[in-house]
C-alpha cells in the first residue's frame, strides 16, 4: 500500500501542527513555569541563607548581653543609680593620693534600652594616682567609661591637676 504524497504531505502537515500547538499549549507555558519555580526556589535559598546568617548573629549577641547584663543591670531610680556610680567612682579614687577638687553629677541621657550616668570628677595629685585612677576606672566590674580627660602640668614636679568625664551604661529595668 502506497501512500500518496499529498496524503504524506497531509499528515506530516497535521503531525507539525499538531506538535507546534502541544509544544505551545503544553509543554512551553510547563517550561516557563519550572523556569519561575527555579527562580523563585533560588531566591527563598538566598532568603534562607540570609536568616540563618542573622540567627547566627543573634544568638552571638544574646550570649555576649547575658555576659554583660549582669555588669550593666539597673534597678532603681535615677538618683538611687547616680549614687551606687558615685560610690564606685568614690571608692576607685579613695585610695589613691590624690586630691579631688570637684565631683559634678551631670543629668541622665534616657535612651530606649539603657540609662547613660555621667560624672565630671576634677582631681589633683601624682602623676601616677592618676594614671592609677584611669587603670582602675577601665579594669572596673561595671561598665564605666572615660569619655573625656583633661591633664595639666602643674608648678611641683609630677604633680598634675586631671579632670575627667566618666560615664556608666544602666540597662532599664525589663529590658
Amino acid at each position: 500500500m502506497r501512500i500518496g504524497r499529498q496524503t504524506f504531505l497531509a499528515v506530516t502537515t497535521v503531525l507539525l501542527i499538531v506538535a507546534v500547538a502541544l509544544f505551545t499549549l503544553i509543554i512551553e507555558p510547563q517550561l516557563q513555569e519550572r523556569k519561575a519555580r527555579l527562580a523563585r526556589m533560588r531566591e527563598l535559598q538566598s532568603k534562607l541563607a540570609r536568616l540563618q546568617a542573622d540567627l547566627l548573629v543573634q544568638n552571638r549577641v544574646d550570649r555576649m548581653y547575658e555576659q554583660i547584663e549582669p555588669l550593666i543591670a539597673g534597678t532603681g531610680t535615677d538618683q538611687q543609680q547616680m549614687s551606687v556610680f558615685t560610690r564606685e567612682l568614690t571608692d576607685l579614687y579613695s585610695t589613691l593620693n590624690v586630691k579631688t577638687r570637684s565631683v559634678k553629677l551631670l543629668p541622665t541621657v534616657k535612651e530606649e534600652f539603657y540609662r547613660l550616668l555621667s560624672v565630671k570628677i576634677e582631681m589633683q595629685g601624682h602623676i601616677q594616682d592618676i594614671l592609677q585612677f584611669i587603670l582602675l576606672v577601665e579594669a572596673h566590674a561595671s561598665a564605666l567609661r572615660i569619655e573625656q580627660f583633661g591633664l595639666k602640668a602643674r608648678e611641683i614636679t609630677d604633680e598634675v591637676y586631671a579632670s575627667f568625664l566618666v560615664t556608666k551604661v544602666v540597662a532599664e529595668s525589663g529590658a
